[in-house]
């Protein structure tokens, strides 16, 4: 099954390993893509085309039909073309009569996903699908692949200060989280290089609503700083004008879908806890957070996808009630995915193990369990991800 949320972080691991400045990258980037993601999607063949005067002309291909077909020029008039200059992504299928059989017949076939990538010389990208292809997962997969190029295009020639960018990250997260009666808090944000892109918002709404927000921005450096801030600043806004979660997630997600210069994608926890304990929240694409009790434990992940791939994407409320001595807990995949050394990750499984093994303890008390759970199963050894978690418990009756 396609996991948007794997997908995204194992495209982010691809494009770090090589510079888009280098000739080859658009063609090495094919290579990988298919390799990489292919199979999932069902991508059975790709093709890179370059703009020239007049059209676009094939450069490179992997496993196409007709491999001689290098070198042929698509007008700009072919009616394809036009598609994916005006849309930026487009799916074709059979039933779009305005595709020549002959031409296709010799690249991907009929059935193909195309992505435009601007630039000083545009290109374009198209993979022909296979039997079994779902629509949602394609569109979504061409969509992220294409903003996260775009922005290392964009910040391929700049020269990032990180001392600056930790400065706005360090800015985000409150210096000392607020009280609200009848609870105790205690979070904690520790980056794995000198900026990453987890961060966390603890704001009172009056007297007797608590907003909370704990994300991760896709990537480190300038870039995750950048989205962090605007997706706290997104928070804070929606919460002053008093909108509805719903809401205020969907314009958090166009503005991130908007930008040009942030990574585009976050995984958001967005919830109002209110003093009688009820907690209305949305969970945009982030890890199921945690309310543990006496009784058990239960997972909050109603919501919807990740922020930003997707323009017009729709979220959903999920309601759930903090009883006395119930605790929240909200964590990144830092912790889920933290190594041991021999690789294997400590999983959801081993975050449980950490709740259930502090019975009664307060917020701090499991905040610094969970850090030491997920330091000693990697050994000591440094984190290769950001690591951020908040922990919210109601006092006993």
């Amino acid at each position: 099954m396609f996991q948007t949320k794997q997908y995204y972080r194992e495209l982010d691991r691809l494009l770090d390993q090589r510079s888009p400045t280098r000739d080859d990258w658009f063609s090495w980037l094919l290579r990988e893509f298919l390799d990489r993601f292919g199979a999932d999607l069902r991508l059975e063949n790709g093709r890179l085309y370059e703009e020239e005067e007049g059209g676009f002309r094939l450069v490179a291909e992997v496993r196409s039909r007709d491999p001689e077909a290098v070198g042929m020029v698509l007008p700009d008039d072919y009616p394809p073309i036009r598609r994916v200059l005006t849309h930026g992504v487009y799916l074709f299928h059979e039933e779009i009569g305005d595709q020549a059989p002959a031409v296709e017949s010799r690249l991907g076939g009929l059935r193909s996903a195309a992505l435009l990538l601007e630039g000083e010389s545009r290109r374009i990208l198209a993979f022909g699908l296979g039997d079994g292809w779902n629509r949602d997962d394609v569109d979504f997969a061409l969509h992220t692949l294409r903003h996260a190029v775009e922005l290392r295009r964009d910040l391929a020639g700049m020269r990032s200060d990180l001392e600056q960018a930790a400065e706005i990250q360090r800015s985000l997260l409150p210096r000392e989280l607020p009280r609200f009666e009848g609870f105790t808090l205690a979070a904690r944000s520790v980056p794995a290089a000198t900026v990453g892109g987890d961060f966390y918002d603890v704001t009172p709404l009056g007297d007797d609503t608590l907003v909370i927000g704990v994300g991760d921005a896709s990537g480190h450096g300038l870039g995750a700083a950048l989205l962090a801030r605007d997706v706290v600043t997104g928070i804070r806004m929606g919460a002053e004008r008093e909108l509805k979660i719903t809401e205020t997630v969907t314009k958090l997600n166009r503005v991130i879908h908007r930008s040009a210069l942030s990574s585009r994608f976050v995984s958001l926890f967005y919830a109002e806890l209110e003093r009688n304990g009820n907690l209305f929240y949305v969970n945009a694409g982030h890890p199921a957070p945690w309310i543990v009790g006496s009784w058990g434990s239960r997972r909050l992940a109603e919501g919807g996808s990740i922020l930003g791939p997707v323009a017009e994407a729709e979220f959903e409320r999920g309601f759930a009630r903090l009883e006395p001595g119930d605790r929240l807990v909200v964590v990144t995949d830092g912790f889920t995915e933290r190594p041991d050394p021999a690789g294997r990750h400590l999983g959801e499984e081993g975050v449980e193990r950490a709740l259930a093994a502090t019975p009664g303890a307060d917020a701090e008390g499991v905040l610094e369990a969970l850090f030491t759970t997920a330091t000693d199963h990697g050994g000591g050894r440094p984190r290769i991800d950001d690591t951020t978690a908040l922990v919210v418990a109601r006092d006993p009756a």
